[in-house]
């Protein structure tokens, strides 16, 4: 698999990432071991886990940072890997009671040290946002973990624009690397915000620029929009979840899917291949974060890796009617 250098780190990640939120209970151990050695002997180096994963399963939480602590006791090492993990997220029974105090990041980000059996991780991500403390005071947090060699960089999930800049602003006032990256939802399928979690924030055509204008590498969730695109193929659109209906489906990415499939015909690329490709097309370092739950599911990722979109097969494909 291709790899390119996180800007803002000493960082070189696999393009893409292995999202493991339900590895270890939804995704039973066995095909989570299977699942991450393919990704691994493919060339893959980012494994990417949460605090909260998977709290909302019935005894699923936690269950996939403890699986990845399991996996890498077996492997014995973690050289060349990428370790990342995110903290912060409110408790799913109070989602309107921030946990951005330093106690509560410092609590979640211990925990994940310790389930994961690791002294350090490599990236460690803001799960959610507090615009209520200052962007001042939880960057000075972040970089008291860094001194104390509990990470080595940080990045944001779930902001949104205008407190990602004020980050970026106060970073350089007080001569700090501040955040390197963002993980917010982002894929070729437009998402309708007004349709989906409330707490997730998106990368628009906006964010899209102030990232490439400000050197900053995206890690985009659900890049392949809970398979979206691969249900209008299909046919099985009526049978996706109603959160992906309410997000993807509208008269937007109807017209997307037309053009992929114009692209398709043109390249014989897949469906997820042009889906990923719009995203490691970008003129910007993104690093879609695949959350497969089969290996086929896997493969298909990984096909995406091999192709390469132009910055007109890019434009074309999401091009407004």
């Amino acid at each position: 698999m291709r790899t390119r250098l996180i800007p803002r780190t000493n960082l070189e990640a696999s393009v893409l990432c292995l999202g493991t939120a339900e590895f270890g209970s939804v995704v039973d151990d066995s095909l989570s071991e299977t699942i991450t050695d393919r990704y691994i002997d493919s060339g893959g180096n980012v494994l990417d886990t949460a605090e909260v994963y998977a709290a909302w399963i019935p005894g699923g939480s936690h269950r996939s940072e403890e699986f990845l602590g399991r996996w890498l006791r077996k492997r014995k090492s973690r050289n060349g890997l990428i370790l990342s993990t995110k903290g912060a997220h409110p408790r799913l029974d109070s989602m309107d009671i921030s946990r951005m105090s330093r106690k509560d990041v410092e609590s979640d980000l211990d925990s994940s040290l310790q389930r994961l059996g690791v002294d350090s991780v490599d990236l460690y991500w803001l799960h959610r946002d507090d615009p209520g403390t200052p962007v001042e005071d939880i960057l000075l947090t972040l970089e008291e973990f860094r001194k104390a060699g509990k990470i080595q960089y940080a990045g944001f999930s779930n902001w949104t624009q205008p407190r990602a800049e004020a980050a970026r602003i106060a970073a350089e006032k007080l001569g700090l690397t501040g955040f390197i990256g963002s993980q917010n939802q982002w894929s070729l399928a437009k998402a309708d915000a007004a349709k989906g979690d409330p707490t997730w924030a998106y990368i628009d055509e906006s964010f899209a620029k102030w990232h490439a204008q400000h050197g900053y590498a995206a890690f985009p969730y659900t890049p392949q929009a809970s398979g979206y695109f691969r249900r209008l193929d299909n046919g099985t659109i009526a049978k996706a979840s109603d959160l992906v209906k309410g997000l993807f489906h509208h008269p937007i990415n109807e017209n997307r899917y037309k053009q992929l499939k114009a692209l398709q015909a043109q390249t014989g690329f897949s469906v997820a291949q042009i889906a990923l490709g719009y995203l490691l097309g970008q003129s910007f370092p993104v690093f879609p974060i695949v959350g497969p739950k089969k290996v086929a599911d896997l493969e298909e990722s990984l096909s995406a890796s091999e192709i390469t979109l132009t910055a007109e097969q890019v434009d074309f494909v999401s091009a407004s009617p």
